[in-house]
């Protein structure tokens, strides 16, 4: 979001980025309600970054076109455990879909959540615009000499890669990470896998591009960042059928889409180990940088805004 309000900032428009706040009461988002209400008749267009209490907050401002990005968590349900998560991404998703009628532009993160999301929107126009990924940060090395640099000169191991801010979240199965990881190292031999979880930033895209290949176990997800950065860097990725990543694989076959099971995973993860050759994975997402980015999300402005002033004249 601050990289995206910082491309936009750059083109010339006027940014303001309010924090809600905690909104898990009704007396909380009632206030907040009526803050963006106050709010909102300062500026020409109000854009709700995630949907859930967001979105029904932001849903209540006036007079101006508010448009809405569902960002994947907030719009999928966790269905695997019953538990706290459980009962919140339905709490969540059932405030999304209750707002998004209220939102004169839809943006989503992929093509598939949009597929969904075209369903409940109305008439309100669904754009795909992922999150955009700094590419001048996170592009290919020489991935020995990344792991020099990491303090790990001469290593011959390969590293498989697992990106989360919580490494016990249901949602990013965790376990069935390391289930299939020990089955691979079992097969393949001289593999490690490397936790992307409380890193300096600064670290983030020298770590990414040590990697020989990116786990992603998850349930749901809306766009994965730490795949897109990982592609940004050649790093091919083994994952779980989330978000587009399936388009991916059908026409790079380096890069892998397979069920939640434990002995596929690491079948597929073997394979790809075993393919050293060069690969052009950055492609993917070169769309997603920076510039792109913000260039696209000026434009939805301009429409939203543009289709908004002609249905009130």
């Amino acid at each position: 979001m601050h990289t995206t309000a910082a491309g936009l900032r750059a083109r010339g428009v006027d940014l303001r980025l309010e924090y809600l706040g905690n909104l898990r009461s009704p007396a909380q988002i009632l206030r907040a309600r009526a803050h963006i209400r106050r709010l909102a008749t300062e500026y020409d267009l109000v854009h709700a970054q995630f949907g859930s209490a967001c979105a029904l907050v932001t849903a209540a401002a006036a007079g101006v076109p508010k448009l809405l990005t569902i960002r994947g968590s907030d719009w999928a349900t966790h269905d695997a455990t019953i538990g706290f998560l459980f009962f919140h991404t339905r709490i969540a998703a059932a405030l999304t879909r209750s707002a998004v009628k209220s939102f004169n532009g839809i943006i989503s993160v992929s093509r598939r959540v949009a597929a969904e999301v075209e369903g409940v929107a109305l008439d309100a126009p669904v754009v795909v615009l992922p999150s955009p990924v700094d590419l001048t940060a996170f592009s290919p090395r020489d991935r020995r000499q990344a792991k020099a640099l990491l303090g790990y000169p001469d290593c011959n191991e390969k590293w498989i890669l697992f990106n989360s801010v919580d490494l016990w979240n249901p949602i990013k199965r965790f376990a069935l990470a390391q289930d299939a990881f020990e089955i691979a190292q079992a097969t393949h031999g001289n593999l490690r896998l490397r936790l992307a979880t409380k890193l300096p930033h600064d670290q983030m895209p020298l770590f990414v591009a040590a990697c020989d290949l990116i786990l992603c176990t998850s349930e749901t997800e809306g766009w994965p960042n730490s795949v897109k950065e990982a592609l940004a860097c050649n790093v091919p990725f083994v994952a779980t059928d989330v978000s587009d990543l399936r388009d991916i694989a059908a026409v790079d076959p380096i890069c892998r889409v397979c069920p939640a099971d434990a002995k596929l995973i690491a079948a597929n993860m073997c394979d790809v180990l075993s393919d050293d050759r060069p690969h052009d994975l950055q492609r993917h997402v070169a769309w997603m940088n920076v510039d792109s980015i913000a260039d696209q999300m000026l434009a939805t402005y301009q429409s939203v805004l543009s289709h908004y002033r002609e249905r009130a004249e």
